[in-house]
């Protein structure tokens, strides 16, 4: 059964004599439907599947509640009629509530699977000898550098931004713009974290060749023990998955979070071996409410 709210701007009036409309029109047509009208106010916590308004006020509803029905004329029935079958003849064939949850359901629960192997799966060592390959580069005078292709292309930009944080200055490095004049920001010496869930990305081997050749350590960060830039890292950190949490199992999802674990995992060593205490974090991250509550003591 649809649940349909009216609304206008006092929730008297105008809203009252549509909702008694709808209901007289629809149960003629027999369009099951429960309608109860409200103010502006009253789209606060609705949990219902449509929104009925007068078209001088949709404009401030439409974009903030998926479904609105806007109508001009709230004497007019054929207006009415026409419209709300509209919408009950498309909602007939949209998912329910109770179908969408159990959908999020079975990814949740592939999720908290994927989690708990890639956890069971861990191997320690391999994090902490990137963690002191990092450390004897710095020591050296070098840096830290994440980098990779799509969506590892945009965790590498958290990365470097968490290390950056706690006490290990990180550089984002392009995982196309590298080989075209971008590998200049890396120096001999330097170590560079490479992500790619497949281990076997062109773009990302032509990245990682071309930093070997200036000198570059790299630590390889993939899904897949046995693939190329496994085997090319000084250091391979494995994080993978067999499920990414839907259907056809190709966006990337668990690997994402798995990947973004097994950095985390190392940036706390790394910030751990630094020392790093509330009184320097504010320094780095004086904005925002998080600085704010170091500041106040909180």
């Amino acid at each position: 059964m649809v649940k349909a709210l009216v609304v206008c701007r006092a929730g008297v009036g105008s809203s009252m004599l549509l909702q008694t409309k709808i209901e007289q029109i629809c149960a003629k047509r027999g369009y099951k439907i429960e309608v109860s009208h409200g103010k502006l106010d009253d789209l606060v916590g609705f949990d219902g599947d449509v929104i009925v308004t007068m078209s001088d006020l949709a404009s401030e509803i439409e974009g903030k509640f998926p479904h609105v029905v806007s109508i001009f004329d709230i004497t007019n029935e054929e207006e009415i009629g026409q419209k709300m079958g509209e919408f009950i003849n498309a909602y007939d064939g949209m998912p329910s509530a109770a179908d969408d949850k159990a959908r999020v359901d079975v990814f949740l629960g592939i999720m908290q699977e994927q989690v708990k192997a890639f956890i069971d799966s861990i191997d320690y060592d391999s994090i902490t000898a990137a963690k002191r390959l990092i450390q004897d580069a710095e020591a050296k005078g070098g840096r830290l550098h994440v980098t990779g292709i799509g969506k590892p292309g945009h965790v590498s930009g958290y990365a470097a931004s968490l290390f950056s944080s706690t006490g290990t200055p990180t550089y984002e490095l392009h995982g196309t713009e590298c080989v075209h004049g971008s590998a200049g920001q890396v120096v001999p010496g330097d170590v560079v974290i490479a992500i790619s869930n497949s281990g076997n990305t062109s773009e990302l081997k032509a990245t990682v060749t071309c930093l070997k050749g200036n000198g570059v350590k790299i630590i390889s960060l993939t899904g897949n023990p046995d693939s190329w830039l496994a085997k090319e890292g000084d250091v391979t950190l494995i994080a993978g998955v067999k499920e990414e949490g839907d259907p056809m199992n190709k966006p990337p999802r668990a690997s994402i979070i798995v990947e973004i674990l097994m950095l985390q995992s190392l940036s706390i060593l790394l910030q751990e071996d630094f020392g790093l205490d509330p009184k320097q974090y504010v320094k780095w991250h004086p904005g925002g409410s998080l600085g704010a509550s170091i500041r106040e003591g909180k």
